[in-house]
C-alpha cells in the first residue's frame, strides 16, 4: 500500500485487455530506466480469471474456437506491443509446424511448412492467437518473479464482488470448482478487463428448444443442432438452421456447422468447392445467414493510400463551433459522402455504404474478391473516419440516432474478412448449402409456430415481406451493452454500491461504465450525488462507454494498457498524477494464488 512500503495491483480478467495490462505493468516495473521508490519485493500482482489459463480469455480460449475461426484483423495489427504477434510467430516456428502444423495450414494451404513465413497481412486461425496469449502471460509472470514481483493467478476463479476499506480495495472471490468464497484486500488499483459478454437478458425465444443463445462454444451448439434436427433427418426432411447474424460471429457459426465437411483446394490454395459430410440418399443441412442489411462483412486488402479531404479535424471543430461544443450526425454524413465521392472518382458515397448496391450477399462476396479497389477505398474511409472518435462527441439525440441506425453500416464496412472465409462462403453456396436473406430494419421478431419450428420474415426478391421456417435459430448479432444486464456478479455488486455507474447523457444510456472526462480509463463512481474518479478502479474494453463506437481494435487495447500502466506505475514512484489510495496494512488474503 502508498504509505507503508508495499504497493498492490489486481487485473479481474486477463484475456486480450488483461493480458495488455500485465506486460505493460511489468515492463515499466523492470525497466532499468525507471527509478522506483518501491522495491520488486514489495509489489504484488493477483490476477483473476474464470477460465482454466490466463491470456486467451473468452474469443480465444480452446474450448471457443474451431480450426476454421480466424482472427477478424491482420497479424500485423494484433500484438500486445509493436509487431509482437508475427514476431512470437516467428520465433515459434519450428515448435508450430512440429506439433500443429494445421494452425499453419489452414491460413497457408499446400504450403511447404518448410518455406512458412509468418505474414503481417494474414487472418490467422483464433487458436493460434490464444496460444500467442496464453505463453506471453505466462513469460510476463516468470519476467516479474525473476526481478522479486509476488505474482497470484487466481484461474477457475470469478470476481463477485469488490469495495473500498481502511486497506484500500478489496475483491471478493470463488473458485468456480469447490465454491468457496474468499476476499484480498489492500489493492492499491484494480483493473476491471471483464472482457465481452453474453447479455443475461432473455428475449422472447430464450429456453425454447432449438435456440440457441450464442455460436460459442462451437461444440455445444454443434450439439445443440444435431440434437433439435433428429426427427427431421428421421423423416428424410431437410433440416434448416437459421443464423442471425453475418459478422464474424455469424462466420462463424456457418463453419462451425458445416465443419463436418470438407473444403477441397485448387493448386495455389484457393477453396475450389464444398463437400457435405452426408450418407447417401440423405438431405445436407439447410443453413440461412440473416441481418438487416443481408450482406457479410466485406473482403479487404491492406488500408488505401488515401486521407480525408473534407472530413477532418478542423471540419469537425468548426462544427462544434456551430452547435454548442458538439458534433451533428448530419454534417458529418456530409462529409464522408464528399470523401468517399472524391476518392471513387464518383463510383461510391454514404449511400453506398448504407446501401450496398448489390442483389444479395453472394453478388458482394463475388465482387470483393474479383475487384477490390473501390472496396479498399470504402473501407479505409470509413476506417479512418470511425478512428476519428467523432462518436463521443455527438449531441445525445445524435448518439441515439447512431446506434440504433448508423452504426451497423460503419462496423459491417470497417472490420475486414479474410478472403479465404468469403471463398468457403461462396463454395457453400454453390454447394446448396447456404442462402442469405435480408430482413429489413423493421422486420416483426422471430416467432415460434404452433408445430414448434421458428418464422422468419425477411425481404423477398421483390420487395415484399416473405417468411421462412427454420428448426433453429443460432443468435449470432450485435451484443447487448446495457448495463443492467451484464451478466458479472462483480459488475453488478460494483454498480449497486455506486463504485461504477452507468454512462449517460441527457437520459441517454450509451451503454458501458462512466469514465473520468479528463482523460485516462479511471472508472467514475457515485459519492453522495456526484460522480468522481475512483481511486481505485480502472476499465477498458467493451464494460466502458463509447468503447464499441471508437476502440474497438488491437491496437486501442494496447494503447489503453499502456495509460493505465503509467497511471498504476505512479503508485510505486515518487509522484503519482491521481490521487492516493488510503494507506494500509498491504495485501491480505485467505488463501493464495498458484
Amino acid at each position: 500500500m502508498t504509505g507503508t512500503g508495499t504497493s498492490a495491483y489486481g487485473i479481474i480478467g486477463t484475456g486480450f485487455a488483461g493480458t495488455c495490462a500485465l506486460w505493460h505493468v511489468v515492463q515499466r516495473l523492470t525497466d532499468p530506466r525507471r527509478t522506483l521508490s518501491l522495491g520488486p519485493s514489495a509489489i504484488t500482482i493477483v490476477t483473476v480469471e474464470r477460465g482454466p489459463v490466463n491470456g486467451p480469455g473468452y474469443p480465444y480460449a480452446k474450448g471457443n474456437v474451431q480450426l476454421p475461426h480466424r482472427c477478424n484483423n491482420e497479424a500485423g495489427t494484433m500484438g500486445i506491443h509493436g509487431n509482437d504477434f508475427v514476431d512470437w510467430l516467428f520465433e515459434s516456428k519450428p515448435r508450430l509446424i512440429k506439433d500443429d502444423p494445421e494452425l499453419v495450414l489452414e491460413t497457408h494451404p499446400g504450403i511447404d511448412l518448410g518455406d512458412w513465413q509468418p505474414d503481417d497481412g494474414e487472418f490467422y486461425p483464433r487458436a493460434l492467437f490464444g496460444r500467442y496469449l496464453e505463453e506471453r502471460f505466462q513469460e510476463t509472470v516468470k519476467r516479474a518473479r525473476t526481478h522479486g514481483i509476488d505474482v497470484q493467478q487466481y484461474v477457475g476463479h470469478d470476481a463477485i464482488d469488490g469495495y473500498p476499506t481502511e486497506q484500500g480495495f478489496a475483491v471478493c472471490l470463488r473458485d468456480l470448482k469447490t465454491g468457496r468464497q474468499f476476499t484480498v484486500d489492500g489493492f492499491d488499483r484494480v483493473l476491471l478487463s471483464t472482457g465481452h459478454w453474453q447479455s443475461k437478458a432473455t428475449d422472447a425465444l430464450s429456453g425454447h428448444g432449438g435456440y440457441i443463445a450464442s455460436p460459442y462454444p462451437p461444440d455445444a451448439m454443434q450439439a445443440a443442432v444435431a440434437e433439435h434436427i433428429q426427427s427431421r433427418c428421421a423423416r428424410d426432411e431437410r433440416p434448416r438452421v437459421f443464423v442471425q447474424g453475418m459478422g464474424p460471429s455469424g462466420i462463424d457459426a456457418i463453419m462451425t456447422l458445416c465443419g463436418a465437411g470438407e473444403f477441397t483446394y485448387t493448386h495455389d490454395g484457393h477453396i475450389a468447392s464444398y463437400q457435405p459430410a452426408v450418407r447417401a440418399g440423405d438431405e445436407p443441412l439447410s443453413i440461412v445467414a440473416g441481418s438487416r442489411c443481408g450482406f457479410f462483412s466485406p473482403v479487404r486488402g491492406p488500408l488505401a493510400p488515401y486521407e480525408p479531404h473534407y472530413l477532418t479535424e478542423d471540419q469537425l471543430a468548426e462544427i462544434r463551433r456551430d452547435h454548442q461544443g458538439h458534433l451533428k450526425i448530419e454534417r458529418i454524413l456530409e462529409l464522408l459522402d464528399k470523401d468517399l465521392c472524391r476518392a471513387t472518382a464518383g463510383a461510391a458515397g454514404w449511400n453506398d455504404m448504407q446501401n450496398p448496391r448489390y442483389h444479395c450477399a453472394k453478388d458482394k462476396l463475388t465482387s470483393d474478391l474479383q475487384d477490390s479497389y473501390t472496396g479498399n477505398l470504402i473501407h479505409t474511409i470509413a476506417l479512418k473516419a470511425r478512428r476519428m472518435r467523432f462518436y463521443s462527441r455527438l449531441a445525445p439525440s445524435d448518439k441515439a440516432t447512431y446506434d440504433r441506425f448508423l452504426d451497423t453500416h460503419f462496423i459491417r464496412t470497417a472490420v475486414p474478412m479474410p478472403a479465404a472465409n468469403a471463398e468457403k462462403l461462396l463454395a457453400l453456396m454453390d454447394a446448396g448449402i447456404l442462402t442469405t436473406v435480408r430482413q429489413g430494419y423493421d422486420a416483426p421478431r422471430i416467432a415460434v409456430g404452433e408445430d414448434g419450428g421458428f418464422r422468419i420474415t425477411y425481404q423477398g426478391d421483390e420487395g415484399g415481406r416473405a417468411t421462412m421456417r427454420a428448426d433453429c435459430v443460432v443468435r449470432a448479432s450485435a451484443q447487448d451493452f446495457r448495463m443492467e444486464n451484464h451478466p458479472s456478479p462483480l459488475v453488478q455488486s460494483l454498480l449497486g454500491r455506486g463504485e461504477i455507474v452507468p454512462h449517460a447523457e441527457e437520459g441517454y444510456a450509451t451503454g458501458g461504465i462512466a469514465l473520468d472526462a479528463r482523460g485516462g480509463y479511471r472508472a467514475l463512481k457515485r459519492v453522495g450525488d456526484v460522480c468522481v474518479p475512483s481511486p481505485h478502479l480502472s476499465s477498458y474494453g467493451s464494460l466502458v462507454r463509447f468503447w464499441q463506437h471508437e476502440h474497438n481494435f488491437a491496437a486501442a487495447f494496447v494503447e489503453a494498457a499502456e495509460r493505465v500502466a503509467d497511471d498504476w506505475i505512479g503508485v510505486a514512484t515518487a509522484a503519482s498524477p491521481w490521487p492516493a489510495a488510503v494507506d494500509g496494512t498491504g495485501l491480505v488474503s485467505t488463501e493464495k494464488g498458484s
